[in-house]
C-alpha cells in the first residue's frame, strides 16, 4: 500500500472537500430533489412541462373564448313587428328569434310553424298572416268520391305555403313524412315561389308532382 505523508493526507481531504461543494453547487443551481420520489429533477425539464402546461392551458382559454363568441345568424321576416337579421347563441329556438324581432303581428298564423324548433345558421324564418290561408268550403264527406272528384266539385286548392300537416296530408301520395317535409322547407326557405319549387323538398318527385299539382297553389 502506498504511504502517504500527512500533508499528501491533508491535501487529498482538500481536494475531496472542493469536489464536493463543486457537486452540492451544480445540482443547487440546475436541478431540484424531488422529495416524494427521492429523484432529481433538472429545472430544464420542469420549464419544457410548465410551457406545455401554459400552451394546453393557452390553447384551452382560447377555444372557451372563441366558443363563447360563435353565434347563429337567422333572418325573421313576414308578419313580425321589426323584420330583420339576427344573432343567436346555438340551441336557440325559433321563438327566440321572434322575441328578438318585437313578436308576430296580430293576424300572424302561428300554429304552421314550429317555435319550439331549433334555429339553423343562415335560416329564414317566415311568419305568414292568416290571411295568407285560402279558407275552403265545408263538404260533406264521401264515401264513394275520390279526392279529385272532391276538388272538382268546388273545394279550394290547397296553398302550400300556409297549409297545415293535415291539409297537405289531403293531397294525393302525402303522407305524414311528406307533409312535415313541406312545412320544414317552407319554415327554412320561406314561402314556395312557384307550385313547381315543391320539387326541391326531399321525396318530391316529378310522379309526385304530377300527381297533386292540380290540388295546390302557392297564392
Amino acid at each position: 500500500m502506498p504511504i502517504f505523508t500527512k500533508r499528501e493526507k491533508v491535501m487529498i481531504v482538500i481536494i475531496a472537500v472542493l469536489l464536493t461543494l463543486n457537486i452540492y453547487q451544480y445540482f443547487t443551481r440546475n436541478n431540484f430533489l424531488d422529495k416524494s420520489t427521492g429523484e432529481v429533477v433538472t429545472l430544464e425539464s420542469q420549464e419544457s412541462d410548465n410551457d406545455i402546461m401554459n400552451n394546453e392551458g393557452g390553447k384551452t382559454a382560447e377555444t372557451n373564448i372563441q366558443d363563447s363568441q360563435q353565434k347563429y345568424v337567422v333572418y325573421v321576416c313576414g308578419n313580425v313587428k321589426n323584420p330583420g337579421v339576427y344573432e343567436l347563441l346555438p340551441g336557440s329556438r325559433i321563438n327566440d328569434a321572434l322575441i328578438l324581432a318585437g313578436g308576430a303581428l296580430p293576424g300572424s298564423d302561428l300554429n304552421s310553424i314550429n317555435l319550439a324548433e331549433k334555429i339553423s345558421d343562415g335560416q329564414k324564418i317566415y311568419i305568414p298572416k292568416m290571411s295568407e290561408i285560402q279558407s275552403k268550403s265545408m263538404l260533406p264527406p264521401s264515401s264513394s268520391g275520390t279526392k279529385q272528384e272532391t276538388i272538382s266539385a268546388g273545394e279550394g286548392k290547397i296553398n302550400i305555403n300556409t297549409a297545415t300537416k293535415e291539409e297537405l296530408k289531403t293531397l294525393d301520395r302525402i303522407g305524414d313524412k311528406l307533409a312535415e317535409r313541406i312545412i320544414e322547407y317552407r319554415q327554412k326557405h320561406g314561402p314556395f315561389k312557384s307550385i313547381e319549387e315543391i320539387k326541391n323538398v326531399n321525396g318530391i318527385g316529378e310522379k309526385i308532382f304530377e300527381s297533386i299539382k292540380d290540388s295546390i297553389t302557392v297564392q
